[in-house]
């Protein structure tokens, strides 16, 4: 087991070399890294502003689900400021998702999906999730949760999906500081490029990676029922579904809407 405390002296310098300036906040317990880099964004924190907690005693996911965050984990919310339209600030959940997938498949050698709109999974069981949140004055959290080291016993046991780990699927421990370092360098990249004119290739890099293209599903959409099969994404993360009569229909990622694929 890699004895590997997330703090900043083990972090910072793994990020000096980035285009963010980044800063980093380190707890051992909190209750929500979202909710604390919220609360520093309202407060003037910089875009770059970084909050990892070993555990979240209050963490939470889309739609308010809780989300378990034991020892092992690497759990992380930061600060942007992208100076989007609200149309497209959205999109950066995908930006934030392939970035996860693609650092779980580089970093640690595993076959990462993504189940739209925040999920990374390998092998059908759920690795990551992330999820993006307004905060003050146009800044945006972004917040990530990695089921690192976290030992199989010790796995989330929700009823609608299976959990997995790094080390459950590796056999070993990874090196939780050079993890985070490696999610942070893969969105920056995709960051700057979807704030710039040409991001076809990050949607592109999605359709990849997507669990759920081509696939009949249900989604739910507050209080409404929609059937139909993905069809594509547009560049504020939102997929296009193709109806039964031939028409599509579009579907935000917003916090009230969820996706099933249909067997």
């Amino acid at each position: 087991m890699i004895r590997d405390a997330l703090t900043e002296d083990s972090i910072l310098p793994l990020l000096r070399d980035l285009r963010i300036r980044w800063r980093v906040r380190a707890y051992g317990s909190i209750v929500s890294t979202n909710d604390t880099a919220k609360w520093l964004a309202g407060s003037g924190a910089p875009e770059g502003t970084l909050v990892v907690a070993e555990t979240q005693t209050g963490g939470r996911g889309r739609r308010g689900n809780a989300w378990e965050s034991p020892p092992g984990g690497l759990w992380f919310s930061f600060v942007v400021r992208p100076h989007l339209p609200p149309d497209r600030a959205s999109g950066l959940c995908v930006v934030a998702a392939v970035s996860v997938a693609r650092t779980v498949i580089d970093f640690a050698g595993l076959s990462a999906r993504i189940k739209w709109p925040n999920d990374v999974f390998v092998g059908g069981r759920k690795l990551a999730g992330v999820m993006v949140m307004s905060a003050a004055e146009g800044a945006l959290v972004v917040g990530v949760g990695i089921n690192a080291n976290v030992p199989e016993l010790e796995l989330p046991a929700p009823a609608w999906y299976e959990a997995t780990s790094v080390q459950r699927e590796t056999g070993e421990s990874c090196d939780r500081a050079a993890l985070l370092a490696r999610v942070l360098a893969e969105f920056e990249s995709r960051y700057f490029a979807y704030r710039g004119p040409d991001h076809e290739g990050l949607m592109e890099e999605w359709r990849e990676l997507s669990l759920v293209i081509g696939e009949a599903v249900t989604a739910t959409v507050g209080d409404e029922t929609v059937h139909g099969t993905v069809f594509g994404i547009e560049e504020d993360g939102g997929i296009v579904l193709r109806l039964a009569d031939g028409s599509h229909r579009k579907v935000l990622p917003t916090s009230d809407v969820t996706l099933s694929v249909r067997k």
